[in-house]
């Protein structure tokens, strides 16, 4: 580290945090320094304020600037005895906190967060990849049915186009999130029965498997009602929005060897948000994994990135709601838009037929 980086900085003091904060905030290459005296020595907190050009590498440096350097400052600008610089030698606690975390908040779950904000990303993407795959795909052929069992005129005589392809598309949506809550009910409730009845046998049992889901229930308070229940809300706005971008191939198609082009939209949009989400900051190393980056307002990418950051907490509740109303919304959109196309396709015979030829079916 270049030992001269830091011998040009302008120190100014303030009477409280909030002062110091309001003062940061006309400077972004400012950062709060606050010195606090505690029974075992100092200790300084460096704090980033919320808008700033600096990154955490950045506080990191000037930490490590602090550590080797803040005993010879004092030392240096006091007119002290000998003995009263030896209590300026005592270990110094750094903390380096971001400012827009409360003070009282408490950071014992920092180290478990750090582990899950790895995994559950990955485990997300993956699990919703494969369930958009195979729902995407049954969406579609679902669509398709009544034109290749040759009963659209009954249907036509009954019940609306439109309306049959929505019920189409939420009965699909409504499977897929019906099957990942049984999963989810499965895990928890199986382990939960499995450990009850083992204690019930050998309560003093010393089972590593045990063992390991007792610890990770120590961690219960890292995660709040409201997040989880937003994080699986967005899971379900998800899926039934690939679902309805697979409906809009279904539509456009007349028999199932027609969906291997029809289908092309949601199989490349599904694609490019999987890599993007992987290779493009979503789970980028070089992001940290608590950042709001703009993978959570683009609603293909969002479901796929949304829901651990919503668990874990780096999105707030307004974020996460305003990223499922844009889900929420496009599958809205989208699905009223494939209603309108199946509609126009629904007595049509022949090769599936261009963008421009299906604006002037919607048209007419």
């Amino acid at each position: 580290m270049d030992p001269n980086r830091f011998s040009d900085i302008a120190y100014e003091m303030s009477k409280s945090v909030e002062e110091a904060a309001e003062k940061a905030e006309e400077d972004e290459t400012s950062v709060l320094l606050v010195i606090d005296w505690k029974e075992s020595g100092y200790q300084l907190n460096v704090l980033l304020p919320e808008e700033t050009e600096l990154n955490k590498k950045d506080t990191d440096a000037y930490e490590a600037f602090l550590l080797s350097n803040f005993r010879y400052i004092l030392m240096q600008k006091s007119d002290l005895e000998g003995t009263q610089i030896a209590e300026l030698t005592m270990p110094i606690e750094t903390v380096v906190r971001d400012s827009g975390v409360p003070a009282e908040e408490s950071d014992e779950y920092a180290a478990a967060k750090g582990i899950l904000a790895r995994v559950l990303p990955y485990l997300n993407i993956m699990v919703l990849y494969f369930m958009i795959l195979a729902y995407g795909q049954g969406t579609a052929n679902a669509v398709i049915t009544e034109k290749t069992s040759k009963l659209m005129d009954l249907f036509l005589v009954s019940v609306k186009p439109g309306e049959m392809l929505l019920g189409k598309v939420f009965a699909t949506a409504a499977s897929g999130i019906l099957q990942i809550f049984v999963w989810i009910g499965g895990l928890f409730g199986g382990f939960a029965l499995g450990i009850h009845f083992t204690k019930m046998v050998n309560p003093g049992t010393d089972m590593v498997l045990i063992q390991l889901v007792d610890s990770f229930g120590e961690f219960s308070g890292m995660f709040t009602a409201s997040g989880v229940v937003l994080a699986l809300l967005m899971l379900a706005s998800g899926l039934l929005l690939y679902c309805s971008l697979a409906a809009i191939g279904g539509a456009l198609a007349e028999k199932p060897e027609d969906l291997s082009s029809t289908n092309m939209l949601f199989v490349m949009v599904l694609i490019v948000s999987f890599f993007t989400t992987l290779y493009a900051g979503g789970t980028s190393a070089d992001v940290p994994w608590d950042a709001i980056t703009w993978q959570v307002w683009m609603p293909f990418t969002a479901i796929l990135v949304a829901p651990t950051k919503i668990l874990l907490g780096a999105m707030s509740i307004p974020e996460a709601v305003g990223s499922l109303g844009i889900v929420v919304a496009s599958a809205t959109l989208i699905t009223m838009f494939a209603g309108k196309i199946y509609k126009s396709m629904s007595l049509y015979k022949g090769n599936p037929p261009s963008p421009k030829k299906i604006i002037e079916m919607m048209r007419r």
